[in-house]
This record gives C-alpha cells, sequence and structure tokens, in this order.
C-alpha cells in the first residue's frame, strides 16, 4: 500500500470514529454481535481518543495532504458540481416543506376520529415518519423477518430487504432502540433522495438527452414537486428505489457496467417490481451495440451482468423466502392480503365505472378520490410512453410501461400514483416540452398538490 493510500486509509478511518464518537453521545451506544465476536460502544469517549491518537500518529508519519487538506479538497469538489448545486437547494426546499405541512395538519387538522397512528415518541415531530407503512419496515430492521405459515394476514415477508438492512446499520449506530430505526429510515430515505437528484441532472445533461442546463434543473425540480413525491420523505422505498435505477442508467450509458450491475442487484432487493429494470437495461444494452460490427463495441459479458442484476437481486430474495417458507414466491403471495392479484386492475376500473353510474358524479367523486387521482396519475403516464420514446428513447419508455402496467395488473388503483412518482423519464421528457414561461407554473402547481399529499399521509388520510 502507498502511502497516499495508507494516509486516505487512516483518514477515512478517523472520520469514521468521529463520527461514531458523535452516534454514541447522542444515542447512548450499542452492542454486535458477529461470527462469535462481541463489539461493544457504550461510551463517547474512548472513541474520540483512538480518534485523537490515530490522527497525530498519521501526522506523524505522513504529512502530507493533512486531513484537513483532504477534507478542503472534497468540499471544493462538491462546490464545484453542477448537479449538487442544483439538486441540494430543490431536495432542501421540497423535503422540509413536506415535513412542516405534515406537522402542521397533525397539529391543526389532527387524525379521523378512531385513527391513530402508533407511536415511538411523545413528540409529534419525532413520531412523525411512523406512517402507513414505515412500521412494517422499522420493525424488520429492529427484528427481522417473523413468518407465520398459518397466518392469512398481512405479513412483512411482502417488503423486501434493502431498505431495511440500511435502517439497522444506521439505526443500530444510532443507539438501537426502536425510534432510532425509525429516524434511519427517514435519514435513508433524505439521503438517498438527494442522490437520485445529483444522478438525474446529470442523465438529464448527456447530449442524447436534454443537454440544456436549464431543462435539466426543471425535470429535476417537477420529479421533486410532483403531488405523489411526498413518499421520498417518507420511510419507504421510493428513495432508495429511484436512486438505484437512475445510477444503473446512469452507469450503463458510461459502459460501467459493474457499477450499473450494483445499482441493479440493490434494485432487485428494494421492491417487487425492482427486477423489471432488466428489460430497460437490456433495451439500453442492445441499442447501445446495435450494428456496430468492431469486436470492441459488441455486448460483453459485463454488459450481460449489468442487465441480469436486477433479476439476481430478486433472486436472492427469493431464495432467502425459500429457506423461510419452502415456496420462493411466498412474498407474492402474502400481497394478497393487501387485495392484490392478477386481476386488481380490472377489478378497479369495474367498479368504478359501477361507481359512476350508480353515485352520479358528485357522490362518485368524493367516494373514490384516491383511486381515481391513482388512476389518473397511471392514466397519464401510460399516453407518455410513445412521446418518451421518440423524445428519450425506447429504454425510457419500456421503463415506464413496464411499471405502470405491472402496477396497474397487480394491484389496481392501489398506490398507483406511488409508481408513477419513481418514474424519472416522465419527468426528463416534462423539462424536455415544457415552456420556459410556464416552468415556475407547473413546479408550483405541483408542489401545491404534494403539500395536500403530505397533510393527508400525515393525518393517516390514506392518499393512495
Amino acid at each position: 500500500m502507498t502511502r497516499q493510500r495508507l494516509s486516505a486509509a487512516a483518514d477515512w478511518l478517523t472520520v469514521a470514529l468521529f463520527a461514531l464518537s458523535a452516534a454514541v453521545a447522542i444515542g447512548g451506544g450499542f452492542r454486535l454481535h458477529a461470527a462469535g465476536v462481541r463489539l461493544s460502544f457504550t461510551t463517547a469517549d474512548r472513541l474520540l481518543l483512538a480518534a485523537v491518537v490515530l490522527t497525530a500518529l498519521r501526522h506523524w508519519f505522513i504529512g502530507r495532504p493533512t486531513l484537513i487538506d483532504r477534507v478542503r479538497a472534497i468540499w471544493t469538489t462538491a462546490r464545484g458540481s453542477a448537479a449538487l448545486r442544483v439538486a441540494l437547494p430543490v431536495w432542501a426546499g421540497t423535503r422540509l416543506a413536506v415535513i412542516v405541512a405534515g406537522l402542521l395538519a397533525v397539529l391543526i387538522i389532527g387524525y379521523p376520529e378512531g385513527m391513530h397512528p402508533p407511536r415511538f415518541s411523545d413528540n409529534e415531530l419525532l413520531n412523525l415518519p411512523l406512517r402507513w407503512d414505515a412500521g412494517w419496515y422499522t420493525n424488520i430492521a429492529a427484528g427481522w423477518y417473523d413468518w407465520h405459515p398459518e397466518s392469512k394476514r398481512e405479513q412483512d415477508i411482502a417488503f423486501f430487504p434493502a431498505l431495511p438492512i440500511l435502517m439497522r446499520g444506521v439505526g443500530t449506530v444510532l443507539g438501537g432502540s426502536a425510534l432510532a430505526f425509525l429516524l434511519a429510515g427517514a435519514i435513508v430515505s433524505h439521503a438517498a433522495f438527494l442522490w437520485a437528484l445529483v444522478y438525474l441532472y446529470r442523465l438529464a445533461l448527456r447530449e442524447d438527452l436534454l443537454r440544456d442546463p436549464e431543462r435539466a434543473g426543471t425535470a429535476v425540480a417537477l420529479l421533486a414537486s410532483y403531488p405523489f413525491a411526498v413518499f421520498y420523505g417518507a420511510v419507504y422505498t421510493e428513495s432508495l428505489w429511484l436512486l438505484t435505477c437512475v445510477g444503473a442508467f446512469w452507469h450503463a450509458l458510461r459502459g460501467e457496467w459493474f457499477r450499473s450491475a450494483a445499482w441493479g442487484i440493490v434494485s432487485g432487493l428494494t421492491r417487487p417490481n425492482g427486477s423489471l429494470l432488466s428489460l430497460a437495461l437490456g433495451v439500453l444494452v442492445l441499442q447501445r451495440f446495435l450494428g456496430k460490427s468492431d469486436s470492441r463495441d459488441r455486448v460483453t459479458a459485463p454488459a450481460l451482468l449489468a442487465i441480469a442484476a436486477p433479476g439476481i437481486g430478486l433472486l436472492i430474495y427469493s431464495t432467502y423466502i425459500y429457506s423461510l417458507t419452502g415456496n420462493p414466491f411466498q412474498w407474492a403471495l402474502v400481497h394478497e392480503a393487501w387485495g392484490r392479484g392478477s386481476a386488481a386492475g380490472l377489478q378497479d376500473l369495474a367498479k368504478l365505472y359501477a361507481a359512476f353510474r350508480k353515485d352520479g358524479f358528485w357522490v362518485w367523486l368524493d367516494d373514490s378520490t384516491p383511486a381515481i387521482m391513482n388512476m389518473t396519475a397511471v392514466t397519464i403516464g401510460l399516453a407518455l410512453t410513445w412521446p418518451i420514446a421518440r423524445r428519450l428513447g425506447l429504454a425510457y419508455a419500456v421503463f415506464v410501461f413496464v411499471n405502470l402496467l405491472a402496477s396497474l395488473l397487480s394491484g389496481g388503483t392501489l398506490s398507483a400514483g406511488r409508481v408513477t412518482s419513481t418514474l424519472f423519464p416522465l419527468f426528463l421528457w416534462l423539462g424536455a416540452v415544457v415552456p420556459e414561461r410556464q416552468r415556475t407554473g407547473w413546479v408550483a402547481g405541483f408542489a401545491i398538490g404534494q403539500g395536500i399529499m403530505a397533510a393527508l399521509f400525515y393525518t393517516w388520510r390514506p392518499p393512495y
């Protein structure tokens, strides 16, 4: 190992020790048991002392670059990143607005009679992330999966493991309590969303897409302000899955197959439709290599790995579920307890139509508002697949179409709006076609809708 690499390793370890000591001081410490080894971190002073000693030894033997030099260089690089300069204020503004809207809705509007969310804290702000599916992810992070073969009710194996694994790692450092795992989920979701916005801006600036920085910034703002984007601040998989998909696309377009494959595997481990990313990546790779005669430009094994990676992620989880239940697709069967099934989409459409004919427009609108909102979002998304194919390319249209179709067929209107929020080609297309004079209006209109969705979501009223 060279002196440069040795100093870098020492610096990163120093930063980790300082961060760990701060986490222990705030969260109260934690204990780990792995492979028969027990690690205990219950006081911050020893970690802080170790960080100081390591820093002193590193700078005694290797003077330059110092830790301060390295931090300054990272900060300079970050400040010089156009993608981060665009994404950071959009991310901060929209996520803060959602939190404020949700908290005010809880304090002013309150919950429906007889409908109160579970609580980990008496502080409404700390308890705010504990809504709907967040409880499932928190319980998995805290105690892993709990399979009951005789039960016909909802079970936690329906929720894929990537987010709970990250929550467990961060939550353990924060102290290992139920509240710590919940807050860890919020931290992971917000961090993943910022990273995803950075990727999206870079992707939009490619020569074969939007190219224009103003239009790329519009695409980022529209995605972040979209009404259903309220879930990017919740303990849900939307942020993480968006990150994996945009990351896989970005690196595949650059021919960085192993990085694309890494994101693909995480995609398959994040949610049931994560494996569908393989279809879009397959089209992307075929388009990249189609018609090229040079042997160096033919489809390679790493490219095939990138295509297969989302499916590999699904296979990994299905293998685990097989060891747990005896059926590798038991995770899909338990979705029926939530009302999902192979004909859910057609059944929902039939119910909406029957209710409309029976009750008339206004009663139908009042009784079926969440379903109508979701169905409208899906319908618009499906209608835009052809314009997306013409403007952005077939791979982007395939990504949108297969995910919307799968959502509609398996779940009907249930959670369909959430699915549209993660289909980034929709927002790339909008960024490309919305006239400059209308951009502010589009973003403002989306943001108002997101504020309404935040009020519904955090006061325990189903927006999906």
